[in-house]
């Protein structure tokens, strides 16, 4: 079964396409299609005598002279299409795409004018195109570039940035594996990198350089598995961060320095305690022995009185052992920088220290430390290198007060999840700075200190992720007058 020329006119009569059939010559309208009378809202006897300027659009490119070429060039050619402007009779215009197609009648050849109406799509295609340059420009002059990559992480292509930052024209990387284009850190085959690449969401950090250039940059890039469209796309969004790789280089060179500077300090306070503490037992011993000797020489030398002189010399010699092997604990610190540890026993090893300098002064160190342990990770020499600075500084301060005030409170306790440690005087004071604020790269004139200064301090503090306060003490209530000041290192608490 096969239409025939009445099912052709009912599919025509039915369609939702509109239909005009206008006279070859004259480019009279001789038809409709019930379609076409629809949109203009006019009849078929209120459609034939209109012209072109009648139902067409009112810019000059819908002028009647262009909708008459238009035609014509249908009759000439067999086939015209275009986008053409048409309008209601309530003057409300829509646009359409319009294939004028000559065809015989037989009467004589026609032009027929199939009509769609498009505005919705044309909006629709504008805004996709909008959105489209607007990505297009975006990924051209944003900081960071974008590289897809298909399952095997090939290149499949490139935002024009990542053509700078490679060193490389955009075709001489598509196709290429990832890592044969640059080194990639942590390496593609790293857990983490292949769970980004399989698992929707998951991202991964990495640290890119070009393989291209003699003085690659240092680039950054976050990879991730996209889902769109019924597909998965892995993205990796790369920027360029070699000033900040410098920034870090430099700062880790000055950690190294601050390191070396503090270690160097902590060394010569072990050789001033050796110096000084074995001195003691040392002499102490030597005199005992020496006591011995004489007695041993004498006439009938008595067993009791060279026991006597023995005895005590092994007590001075298990003394001078002692500080042999606390000083040895101490430095031994240096060998493993960063480990956990007891704040609580960092403050008393500089305790024992710091007690050398204050009995000598006759400063009374009044301690009251934690009883439960409180847990830091770091550098324990460093910190005690803080500790003793601050109590070395308090030290001196307070010598050269009256006795009922040659006094230093020391604590060490627990505050919003940090390990704390206080060293409070009723010395002369300090400068505080704004808001109490730490006064930073002060060190106080006096000398004699650990050396390192409250600058070091402070950075040493901050580097384990901690904070120094300088304040004013007020033994009296903060409506007397200051009196000395009160120095606090808080380091957050190793809580696994």
């Amino acid at each position: 079964m096969f239409p025939t020329g009445k099912d052709f006119a009912q599919m025509t009569l039915h369609t939702s396409t509109g239909v005009l059939i206008h006279e070859a010559v004259s480019k009279n309208i001789l038809w409709a299609n019930p379609a076409a009378c629809r949109m203009f809202d006019f009849t078929l006897e209120e459609l034939k005598p209109l012209k072109a300027h009648h139902m067409s659009g009112q810019e000059k490119q819908y002028r009647r002279a262009v909708g008459v070429a238009w035609l014509e060039d249908a009759v000439v050619h067999g086939r015209s299409h275009r986008q053409w402007m048409y309008r209601r009779r309530d003057g409300h215009e829509f646009l359409t795409d319009a294939v004028a197609v000559r065809i015989e009648l037989e009467d004589g050849p026609a032009v027929m004018v199939q009509f769609r109406e498009i505005a919705e799509e044309v909006g629709i295609r504008e805004e996709l195109e909008r959105a489209t340059g607007y990505l297009q420009r975006i990924l051209t002059y944003a900081s960071a570039g974008v590289i897809l990559l298909d399952e095997d992480t090939h290149i499949v292509d490139t935002s024009p940035l990542v053509a700078r930052l490679f060193g490389a024209p955009k075709e001489a990387v598509l196709g290429c594996r990832l890592d044969e284009v640059v080194t990639v850190d942590p390496p593609l085959d790293d857990p983490a990198v292949r769970a980004a690449l399989t698992e929707r969401s998951r991202t991964v950090e990495l640290r890119l350089q070009p393989r291209s250039s003699d003085n690659p940059p240092w680039l950054s890039g976050q990879l991730e598995t996209v889902a769109h469209d019924g597909i998965e796309s892995r993205i990796l969004a790369v920027r360029d961060i070699t000033g900040k790789v410098a920034l870090e280089e430099a700062a880790a060179h000055r950690d190294a320095e601050l390191q070396r500077v503090s270690r160097e300090n902590a060394m010569g306070d072990m050789a001033m305690t050796i110096a000084h503490e074995l001195g003691q037992p040392l002499a102490a011993s030597n005199n005992f022995l020496r006591g011995v000797v004489a007695r041993m020489d004498a006439p009938n030398p008595r067993e009791a009185a060279v026991r006597y002189g023995i005895d005590n010399a092994l007590q001075q010699l298990a003394r001078a052992s002692e500080i042999v092997a606390s000083v040895k604990r101490y430095v031994q610190r240096t060998e493993t920088p960063s480990s956990p540890a007891d704040l609580t026993d960092i403050v008393r090893d500089s305790l024992y220290f710091a007690g050398i300098s204050a009995a000598e002064q006759s400063v009374v160190l009044d301690t009251h430390l934690a009883a439960s342990p409180l847990r830091v990770t770091g550098e324990s020499v460093l910190l005690g290198q803080v500790v003793l600075n601050l109590l070395t500084n308090a030290i001196r301060e307070v010598t050269p007060l009256s006795a009922d005030r040659r006094c230093i409170q020391v604590r060490t306790f627990e505050e919003d999840g940090r390990a704390c440690c206080s060293v409070v005087d009723e010395g002369r004071g300090m400068p505080a700075g704004p808001d109490g604020a730490t006064p930073s790269g002060f060190v106080r004139s006096t000398g004699g200190g650990a050396g390192i200064g409250l600058m070091l301090c402070e950075r040493i503090v901050e580097r384990h992720g901690g904070e120094l306060e300088i304040t004013p003490n007020h033994p009296f209530g903060p409506e007397r007058e200051p009196r000395g000041t009160r120095a606090t290192v808080r380091i957050p608490l190793d809580l696994a």
